[in-house]
């Protein structure tokens, strides 16, 4: 067995562009899914500087001996301080380019990491692009939303049914280079091998339940096919956003 990868992204049916970006990259262990905001204020520039700095300095930073470039935080293993320390340089990359091009200034992102080392999973987000982990059992987000509509579900004032319904569940309360003081949400989880990672946008998850979600990945041959699937349905099912997913998990190896 060996970990495979699977991602794709679609524009939808509703938007002119996509400012979605996402990763795969096996060889580093890592996999990102970033959801660029800001319309015509260029959010396609802001994901694709959270995943090109990403994959830089986590490629920097296979080694421990090296230079810190940001406060380490004891609480955190290395490769939680890694994504960690990625998403706050890619914070600092996008406001950055706003100072050079002013006419970006409301441009922003989302974004889901993982860092995969043998069965452990370092994750990391700000904003609502979700991480879910499924097996033939179940479906199970593991991240936590950083949006209005999830604060109010977690003070009992929404359910979750009217949290996906309602006007406001597109407010997030966290994003890369919005300026202020960002948390960088990082948790670290044991897989198993019957276990599928996937990192999407809420182009995915704000247009497929995740029972549906569940069936597809466990009705599909692969996870090319599964992710495939996934956004056709998430288009079949009104679009309305740019679509993203990225599908990782153990397959037989090839020959």
């Amino acid at each position: 067995m060996a970990i495979r990868a699977a991602g794709m992204t679609d524009v939808g049916c509703v938007r002119k562009h996509n400012e979605d970006s996402f990763l795969a990259a096996p060889e580093l262990g890592l996999y990102v899914v970033a959801d660029g905001l800001g319309g015509h204020a260029a959010g396609e520039v802001a994901s694709r500087i959270v995943v090109e700095r990403v994959a830089q300095f986590v490629g920097e930073t296979t080694e421990k001996d090296r230079t810190w470039p940001l406060e380490y935080d004891t609480t955190l293993s290395f490769d939680g301080n890694r994504l960690k320390v990625a998403l706050l340089l890619s914070d600092q990359a996008i406001a950055d380019d706003i100072r050079r091009n002013p006419e970006r200034e409301t441009m922003g992102s989302t974004v889901v990491a993982c860092l995969l080392s043998g069965t452990k999973a370092t994750l990391a987000h700000v904003g609502d692009s979700r991480a879910y982990i499924l097996n033939k059992e179940e479906i199970r987000q593991v991240t936590r939303d950083h949006s209005w509509v999830a604060e109010q579900v977690a003070n009992g004032i929404l359910t979750p049914s009217e949290a996906r319904v309602h006007p406001f569940r597109n407010v997030i309360t966290q994003a890369l280079g919005n300026g202020g003081d960002l948390e960088v949400e990082v948790q670290e989880l044991e897989l198993g091998k019957s276990d599928r990672l996937l990192l999407c946008s809420d182009g995915l998850s704000g247009m497929v339940g995740d029972a549906q979600i569940w069936d597809i990945v466990n009705q599909s041959p692969n996870l090319q096919t599964a992710v495939e699937a996934l956004i056709s349905v998430a288009r079949n099912n009104g679009g309305e956003d740019n679509i993203t997913a990225v599908l990782v998990g153990w397959e037989p190896e090839e020959g």
